[in-house]
């Protein structure tokens, strides 16, 4: 299931499905969710690849605050996966739905419905040209 809500504000011209979930955070009002992002070639802060780059990955974060209310499932079966640099990533953000009410995010380390405000997304500053 690929449903990524591009009508969000700030996440035109990104990839979260092809990007890496590098942590999920969980605190009293605020969800955070960690990313190795992938930006399309129309993102602002896209530049081609360098030599051994497949494409153009920024750290970022995704906030969800004001949150009123959580549930998560599927954390028992979450495995991070190790990658040869010995990177370690939790899989991607396959679906990020808009529900009457807050949010449905979907992905390997399981299912989250969130009310709350409307997401917002910061690319690290540290981590462009």
């Amino acid at each position: 299931m690929h449903d990524i809500q591009p009508s969000l504000p700030g996440f035109e011209n990104v990839s979260l499905e092809d990007s890496y979930v590098l942590d999920i955070a969980v605190h009293p009002g605020v969800l955070t969710i960690s990313l190795d992002l992938l930006l399309l070639p129309r993102h602002p802060r896209y530049r081609a690849p360098l030599p051994g780059e497949r494409a153009c990955f920024r750290l970022a974060t995704v906030v969800f605050a004001s949150v009123r209310s959580l549930y998560w499932t599927g954390q028992s079966v979450v495995k991070a996966a190790t990658d040869a640099s010995g990177s370690v990533d939790y899989g991607s953000v396959d679906a990020l739905i808009m529900l009457e009410d807050g949010y449905k995010i979907l992905g390997d380390w399981g299912e989250i419905i969130v009310q709350s405000e409307a997401p917002s997304m910061s690319i690290d500053p540290a981590h462009t040209d």
